[in-house]
């Protein structure tokens, strides 16, 4: 468990989310300009809505870090290991997101919460068709190209999720949708290396 903890960044995941938390419920009203596309003009990005991504950065930087070779025939269910741990980060956000933004007032922490969740299904389900470090490049130009190419006379377009507010539902909708599809890509490839585990053996 230590080598996992240690190999997982687990540590430097669980500060992260706090961080993000902490900053997506006090720094409501930054806002990061984004030249639009088509226009020339430029959409102000709530940065909390960017913020989720420095964690869901270190979640596959940690998980990039182990040896897949290894890891498929250890004895420890490492990738079930990681599949719970990210579940119980999505479950960590969104009940802080939610209670951020019911405490305070600043919603925008539920939308922080709800572009987490979207951000690191996206992530998980380009994992699985490349490496990890394109999936993590793609992930962070991803809200940059939503806010470039997705906002038309400074409305977003309904196909660009992290740029709506939190009470749209729609966009809460998508980031579900994504999270339950990464998570479940994770989940079969825990079951495929497993049913793969005697084969090898």
């Amino acid at each position: 468990m230590d080598w996992w903890l240690h190999v997982r960044r687990v540590y430097a995941v669980c500060v992260g989310l706090a961080a993000c938390l902490l900053l997506g419920t006090v720094a409501d009203s930054i806002q990061v300009p984004v030249p639009v596309a088509v226009g020339g003009l430029t959409f102000s990005f709530p940065l909390p809505f960017l913020l989720p991504l420095a964690p869901v950065c270190l979640i596959l930087y940690g998980q990039s870090r182990g040896d897949n070779a290894i890891e498929v025939t250890a004895v420890r269910p490492v990738k079930l290991w990681d599949t719970g741990f990210m579940t119980a980060c999505v479950v960590l956000m969104l009940t802080g997101g939610w209670l951020a933004s019911s405490a305070t007032g600043h919603t925008l922490a539920a939308g922080m919460a709800r572009n987490f969740l979207g951000y690191l299904g996206l992530a998980l389900l380009l994992r699985t068709f490349v490496s990890v470090h394109i999936a993590a490049t793609t992930i962070t130009l991803f809200p940059i190209a939503c806010a470039a190419f997705g906002v038309r006379h400074g409305v977003p377009a309904p196909w660009a999720w992290p740029l709506h507010e939190p009470t749209y539902l729609p966009a809460f909708i998508a980031a579900t949708a994504l999270g339950a599809a990464g998570l479940a890509a994770a989940t079969l490839t825990v079951s495929t290396s497993r049913l793969a585990q005697p084969a090898q053996q």
